[in-house]
C-alpha cells in the first residue's frame, strides 16, 4: 500500500532503524493516515562461560509517538518529533530498569532482610516490635517522653508500619495489627525471625518509602548490585554466569565508580544470604528466586504506556 510505503520511508529517514510502526489507520473525516511508533529494542547479553557467544533479546516498547500523514501522504506537524520519540524510548527503558528492580526486590526481600547491614534497620524497628510483643501497646505519653528527634523518627516508622497493617491506632495510642499477629504465628515465637520477617515485608512492599521517606539507604548498594546481575538475566530469561569483574564493571557503568573492594564484599554478602550463588569463580543466580522473578515479569514489566 502506498501510504505504508510513505510511512516506512519517513520512519527510516527520520527516526532510524530501531523504530518501527503499526499498520496505518485512515480517518476519512479528517483525511489523515495514522501509525503508532514502537520499537523492538535489542539487548545484547553476555555469559562469561561462553564469551564468544552473544544472547540477543528484544524489549517491546510501545506507543513512542505517532506518524500522521495528510491526504497528500506528507507528514503533518502533529507527527511526533524525533526528539520526543527518543525521550519516550529513554523513559520506557528507565521504566524497565525500575520495574525489573521492583521484581527483584519483591522476590529477594527475605534474603536482603538477612544481610548484616539490615541489622541496623532491625534495631530501629526493634523498639516498636519489642514493646508490642511484651505489652501490646505504645502509648502517646511514651512517644511524647522521647526527644523531639526520636519522636519524629518513631512516628515515621509507626506510620510506615500502620500502612502495612503491622500496627494500628487505638485512639491516640498504637497496638499491633493483623499482619503483626500473623507473622508472629508464622515464625513460631522466634523473636529474631519475627523481626526479620517484618523487615522482609517492609522491603518487599515499601522499599521506596524506607529509602525516600525514612532515609534508610544502607541497603541500596546491595539491591543495586543484585539488580545488576538479575536484570540482564530477566532479559535473557536464563541463568547467566559472570565473573566478579563483569559484575563490578556493570555496577560502575550504571551507578558510578565505587571501590572494587567494597563491591566484592557486597557480592560475598549476597552469596552468604543466598541471593546469589558462587562456584568455580562464577557468580550465578539462585534458581528458585529466578523462577519466581520470571513468573512476575509479565505481570509487572509491561512497557506499553497507557493511552492518553
Amino acid at each position: 500500500m502506498i501510504e505504508e510505503q510513505a510511512i516506512g520511508r519517513f520512519v527510516t529517514s527520520h527516526y532510524g532503524n530501531l523504530i518501527s510502526y503499526s499498520k496505518p489507520k485512515y480517518n476519512p473525516e479528517k483525511e489523515i493516515w495514522t501509525a503508532e511508533l514502537r520499537s523492538d529494542y535489542p539487548r545484547i547479553i553476555c555469559d562469561d562461560r561462553s564469551p564468544s557467544q552473544r544472547i540477543l533479546k528484544f524489549l517491546s516498547l510501545g506507543r513512542l509517538g505517532e506518524i500522521r500523514l495528510g491526504k497528500d501522504l506528507q507528514p503533518l506537524d502533529s507527527t511526533t518529533s524525533r526528539e520526543i520519540c527518543i525521550q519516550n524510548l529513554t523513559s520506557l527503558l528507565d521504566m524497565w530498569r525500575e520495574r525489573a528492580e521492583r521484581i527483584i526486590i519483591m522476590v529477594s526481600s527475605d534474603n536482603i532482610a538477612r544481610l548484616n547491614e539490615a541489622q541496623g534497620i532491625l534495631a530501629k524497628i526493634g523498639m516498636i516490635t519489642t514493646n508490642l510483643l511484651r505489652r501490646d501497646l505504645i502509648s502517646e505519653e511514651e512517644i511524647m517522653s522521647l526527644t523531639p528527634k526520636e519522636r519524629r523518627k518513631i512516628r515515621r516508622y509507626l506510620k510506615l508500619l500502620e500502612g502495612l497493617d503491622l500496627v494500628r491506632k487505638r485512639n491516640k495510642d498504637y497496638t499491633y495489627g493483623n499482619l503483626f499477629a500473623e507473622l508472629q504465628k508464622q515464625t513460631e515465637g522466634d523473636v529474631q525471625e519475627f523481626k526479620t520477617a517484618i523487615l522482609s515485608h517492609i522491603i518487599k512492599n515499601r522499599y521506596s518509602a524506607l529509602r525516600d521517606n525514612i532515609r534508610i539507604t544502607q541497603l541500596e548498594p546491595f539491591i543495586h548490585l543484585n539488580s545488576c546481575y538479575y536484570r540482564p538475566t530477566l532479559e535473557a530469561e536464563r541463568i547467566l554466569y559472570w565473573k566478579s569483574d563483569s559484575i563490578i564493571n556493570r555496577y560502575m557503568k550504571f551507578f558510578g565508580r565505587r571501590s572494587s573492594l567494597r563491591i566484592r564484599y557486597i557480592l560475598e554478602e549476597l552469596v552468604n544470604v543466598e541471593a546469589l550463588k558462587y562456584e568455580d569463580n562464577y557468580y550465578f543466580g539462585n534458581e528458585e528466586l529466578f523462577s519466581q522473578m520470571l513468573d512476575l515479569k509479565p505481570k509487572i514489566a509491561d512497557l506499553t504506556p497507557p493511552r492518553a
